[in-house]
C-alpha cells in the first residue's frame, strides 16, 4: 500500500486513470534490468528512477570520457575517468532515495547474463555494440523476459519491444527474427564512428522508459511486434510491423540453446 509520501512523490502518475495506486504499486514492485548506463542508459534510469520503479539494476564496464558528455546528460564533467554505472546509480538514488538501485561495473557475458536476466522483470538494452544486444536478445527469449530495444546513431533511431516466450505473445518475433545476422562495422558503425546528436539517444531513451512502464502496467498497446524507426533530420516517425521467422536460430525451429 502507497503511504503518504508515496502519493505525493508519484501525485501525478496516481491521478491517472490508467495507472492510479494499484498501477503504482506494481511499478514500485517491478524490477527493471538496464544493460548500458551511456546515451540511452541516461534517459531510461533517470525516467524509470522518477517513476518509482522499485528496484533498478545497472551494468556498466565503462568509464565516462569527455566525448561522452554531448548526449550522456547523467553525468558532469567532473565525473570523466570514473565509473559511469557507479555515477548512475548515484544520480538515480539522488533524484528518488525511497526505490532500490544496484550497479555492476562488468561486461554482460554468457557465464553471468542468465542470472541478470532472470531476476528480473524487464530487460533493457541500452548497450551500443553488437554482441552483447545479441546475447541480450537471445537470453530474453530464453528465459522468458520482455526486451525493450533501442538504438541510435547520427540523427537516426529504432525502438521495438520483443516478447517472443511471454505469455500471450507466443508468436512474436524474438530479435534475431528482426535482425537475423550481426551486421559489421560498415554496415551498421557505431557512434564513434558516424557520431550522433544528443537529443536523438534522449528520444530514444525516454521511448525506451515509456515502453517498459507500458509492460509493467499491463498496457495493451506496446511496440511488440513493430519496428519504430525515427530520421530526427526530418522529424520522421516511421513504424514496420515485424514479423517471427520459422527458421530463426533463436526462436525457430528447431531453435539452439544458448545456456
Amino acid at each position: 500500500m502507497l503511504n503518504d509520501k508515496d502519493l505525493e512523490r508519484y501525485a501525478r502518475q496516481v491521478i491517472m486513470p490508467k495507472i492510479g495506486e494499484d498501477g503504482q504499486e506494481k511499478l514500485l514492485s517491478a524490477r527493471v534490468l538496464v544493460v548500458g548506463a551511456g546515451g540511452l542508459g541516461a534517459p531510461v534510469i533517470l525516467y524509470l528512477a522518477a517513476a518509482g520503479i522499485g528496484t533498478l539494476t545497472i551494468i556498466d564496464d565503462d568509464d565516462v570520457s569527455r566525448s561522452d558528455l554531448n548526449r550522456q546528460i547523467i553525468y558532469r564533467d567532473g565525473d570523466v575517468g570514473s565509473s559511469k554505472s557507479r555515477h548512475a546509480a548515484n544520480a538515480a538514488s539522488t533524484l528518488n532515495p525511497d526505490i532500490n538501485i544496484s550497479q555492476f561495473a562488468v561486461r554482460l557475458n554468457s557465464t553471468n547474463v542468465e542470472q541478470f536476466v532472470t531476476s528480473h522483470d524487464v530487460v533493457i538494452d541500452c548497450t551500443d555494440n553488437a554482441e552483447t544486444r545479441y546475447l541480450m536478445g537471445d537470453a530474453a527469449h530464453h528465459c522468458r523476459r520482455p526486451l525493450v530495444f533501442g538504438g541510435a546513431v547520427r540523427m537516426e533511431g529504432q525502438v521495438s519491444v520483443f516478447q517472443s516466450s511471454v505469455t500471450g505473445h507466443f508468436g512474436s518475433p524474438c530479435y534475431r527474427c528482426v535482425f537475423p545476422s550481426m551486421p559489421d562495422v560498415k554496415q551498421a558503425p557505431g557512434c564513434s564512428e558516424a557520431g550522433i546528436l544528443g537529443p536523438i539517444v534522449g528520444l530514444v531513451g525516454t521511448l525506451q522508459a515509456l515502453e517498459a512502464i507500458k509492460l509493467i502496467l499491463g498496457q495493451p498497446r506496446t511496440l511488440t511486434s513493430r519496428l519504430l524507426m525515427i530520421e530526427g533530420a526530418g522529424s520522421d516517425f516511421i513504424e514496420i510491423k515485424t514479423v517471427a521467422r520459422l527458421n530463426c536460430s533463436c526462436c525457430g525451429e528447431p531453435a539452439k540453446d544458448i545456456f
